[in-house]
């Protein structure tokens, strides 16, 4: 199995426990690793036989504005589902990163694994 990366992502959403929190959209970082089988992709040189990573980009930015989630858990949790309804992604490596959720950490988020075979 190979993997498609996308690192970095920018992303908005209403997202947090707190009134202050849920005031308005946060920026949030999303780290990916997929789970592709690249040889189709390889042998072709077609962008049909491969996952069209700037598509999920914009599929996932739509989703993360859509979602209204208290919990950073659970939107990384739609976003997996989100990734993994391309059938070609076998499983994903998902890091969401909230950026400045406690000023004395440089970093929060939360890292998930999820695969076909968990997809509803």
């Amino acid at each position: 199995m190979d993997t498609v990366f996308l690192q970095g992502l920018e992303l908005r959403s209403v997202i947090g426990v707190h009134a202050w929190e849920r005031a308005f959209a946060q920026r949030l970082k999303l780290d990916l690793r997929l789970a592709v089988d690249t040889g189709a992709a390889a042998a072709s040189d077609d962008l049909a036989d491969a996952v069209d990573y700037a598509a999920l980009a914009e599929q996932l930015t739509q989703t993360a504005a859509a979602a209204d989630c208290q919990l950073i858990e659970a939107l990384a949790d739609r976003l997996a589902a989100t990734v993994l309804s391309h059938a070609a992604i076998q499983s994903v490596d998902l890091t969401l990163h909230k950026p400045g959720a406690l000023p004395a950490a440089t970093d929060v988020g939360v890292a998930i694994t999820r695969s076909q075979q968990e997809a509803p």
